[in-house]
């Protein structure tokens, strides 16, 4: 006669056995260290309403699995039987304990991780509406208040920096989206090499660090990434397909500044030479840097300072990753170079033209000047002004499947570097003591993809 699982348990003295399960621990355990973002997404799947379609999806799938017949019995043995799954009380605690060393609800939890029930890459929200969304942004003045809208909430931020801006928006946002019972997903990256010798006051501490870990893991899921490319998103892979938010603030000069879909090589470098001045590539106590004779003074900065990326594949990430894109604190030489990417009248984009203060009022005409008009504070819709282009490149490989390009449906151009109830990046704070610095720029911007 076959063995009933759900009431037999192999013998705990069987060395093999007990091999076995100690395999099987390691290898939960394992999975709950490696897959922190899973393990607080496994959190939704032990909620009352979704427990019973959890343990209905466990039970199907063990089976299924590689794991040696004795665990199979034994997790079977401790899970509710088919049809009788809509109460965790018909759980076997004591079973499950021994399992996986954990207590119930937290077993359930690393078994769903474990048997692939929770897709990271799947985790977004499919069904917001993009009308919706412009109307929130519309009526508030605070974009950010987007995290308190949506049923899971989630930031990256490009070129995070010190992540002074992170503190300040988990300070404003955190407690509300803790009292909702949410998770917010906080994800940050940067081209600095933490502990290099270059970026100064851009690099993280280490106490910032320890300060935006130290939040339970119930209500927030925090990740920085140094020494990484912000264009180059393919890897880790806690990284999310969709974010609620994406930002990138103060985005780089020159890095940004020159399109060079519109400009040559040898203009963007005849050009940085000549305001600028010369540059090259040196040893500084056996790191590689950039160092660059500026006005008389030698000046050194990390080796990839004078790498031109231009706008369009920062738009094209953004759009391809976030509902909602937050660029902020942006300088004159960036923010024209961006506009005209986003318009869709091209004789705003010259070829070989570079963009300088002299000519933007000749290239941009009306759209130059109502920009201009905007007092610090102030914000306008570049639709009102001129027409938004109706299609952008992709920039970036390998291009979503399926899309042609993508388009932004709605701009919004806002003059300033700090706003009274948004968060602020370190960079954005320091233009208030820039004295020779014109007032910088933001873009609010509600994407989309093209499909073909």
């Amino acid at each position: 006669m076959a063995l009933d699982p759900r009431t037999h348990t192999p013998s705990s003295n069987d060395s093999s056995h007990k091999n076995a399960l100690s395999q099987f621990r390691h290898q939960v355990k394992q999975a709950k260290q490696e897959h922190t973002l899973g393990w607080a997404l496994t959190r939704k799947l032990v909620e009352p309403r979704s427990l019973p379609a959890t343990l209905e999806q466990l039970v199907e799938r063990i089976p299924q699995s590689s794991c040696q017949p004795a665990i199979q019995e034994m997790l079977l043995a401790a899970l509710p039987s088919p049809g009788n799954t809509s109460s965790k009380s018909n759980v076997h605690a004591d079973r499950l304990k021994e399992l996986t060393g954990l207590p119930a609800t937290k077993a359930i939890r690393v078994l769903c991780l474990y048997f692939d029930l929770v897709d990271q890459e799947s985790q977004r929200d499919d069904t917001f509406d993009p009308q919706e969304l412009e109307d929130f942004v519309r009526i508030h003045t605070n974009p950010y208040d987007w995290l308190l809208k949506v049923d899971d909430p989630s930031l990256l931020d490009l070129g995070a920096g010190d992540l002074s801006f992170e503190e300040a928006l988990l300070t404003q946002y955190l407690p509300q989206i803790q009292n909702a019972g949410q998770l917010l997903i906080l994800h940050a990256l940067d081209r600095l090499q933490p502990g290099s010798q270059f970026g100064g006051v851009y690099h993280a501490s280490q106490e910032r660090l320890a300060r935006l870990s130290q939040h339970p893991l119930e209500y927030l899921h925090f990740r920085f990434w140094g020494a990484k490319d912000m264009l180059d998103l393919t890897t880790p892979r806690e990284l999310r397909k969709t974010y609620s938010i994406v930002t990138c603030h103060a985005p780089a000069t020159p890095t940004f500044a020159f399109e060079p879909t519109r400009l040559s090589q040898n203009t963007i470098q005849e050009h940085l030479k000549r305001t600028k001045g010369d540059f090259k590539t040196v040893r500084v106590n056996g790191e590689e840097a950039l160092e660059v004779h500026h006005r008389g003074r030698t000046l050194t900065f990390p080796l990839w300072k004078f790498a031109i990326r231009g706008p369009l594949p920062l738009l094209d990430l953004m759009a391809q990753r976030g509902q909602l894109c937050i660029l902020s604190a942006i300088d004159a030489e960036v923010f024209w170079e961006i506009l005209a990417q986003l318009v869709e009248d091209e004789s705003m984009r010259p070829p070989n033209v570079v963009l300088t203060q002299d000519n933007l009022p000749e290239i941009f005409k009306q759209v130059y000047e109502s920009l201009s008009s905007l007092k610090e504070g102030e914000r306008c819709y570049l639709s009102n002004v001129t027409p938004l282009r109706i299609q952008l490149p992709h920039a970036l490989t390998p291009h979503p499947r399926g899309s042609e390009g993508f388009r932004f449906g709605y701009v919004e151009v806002r003059r300033g570097a700090v706003f009274s109830d948004m968060p602020a990046s370190f960079t954005a704070q320091q233009f208030s003591q820039m004295s020779e610095e014109p007032l910088p720029w933001c873009l609010i911007l509600i994407p989309d993809l093209l499909v073909s």
